[in-house]
C-alpha cells in the first residue's frame, strides 16, 4: 500500500469525497473492486530523454602536441520530466511500486593521437 493512499482515504471518521482511495480496509470491499474510472489519472508528460553537449579543441592549439583531436563532453539521460502526475514516475504506467527510472550523468574526454 502506498503511503499516499493510506494518508488519503475515505472512512466514516474522515469523509473526504476527493480521497485517492475510496475506502481503506483489511478485507475485500466489493465496491472497491468494481469497474470504474475512479483511479484514472492524466498521464500526459514531457521528458528530456537524452542530452549530450561536447566541445572539440581547435586543431591549431593541439597540433603542437601531436594530438589529432581532443573532445570534452557531458551527457545525461532522463534529465527532467514535466507532468501533473506526482504519485510516481509517469512512464511506469500503473506499476507505481516498481523501481523508478534513473537519472544518469556522464562526462568524459576523448583524445585521438
Amino acid at each position: 500500500m502506498l503511503k499516499v493512499y493510506a494518508d488519503s482515504h475515505w472512512s466514516e471518521e474522515h469523509r473526504d469525497v476527493y480521497a485517492l482511495w475510496p475506502r481503506l480496509a483489511d478485507r475485500i470491499i466489493w465496491n472497491n473492486v468494481q469497474t470504474s474510472t475512479h483511479f484514472m489519472r492524466n498521464g500526459a508528460f514531457l521528458r528530456l530523454k537524452q542530452l549530450e553537449v561536447g566541445y572539440s579543441l581547435p586543431e591549431r592549439i593541439i597540433s603542437k602536441a601531436r594530438i589529432k583531436q581532443v573532445r570534452f563532453y557531458l551527457n545525461s539521460t532522463n534529465l527532467f520530466t514535466i507532468t501533473g502526475f506526482k504519485l510516481w514516475d509517469v512512464e511506469m504506467g500503473g506499476n507505481g511500486l516498481a523501481y523508478p527510472i534513473q537519472r544518469v550523468f556522464n562526462g568524459g574526454v576523448q583524445v585521438s593521437f
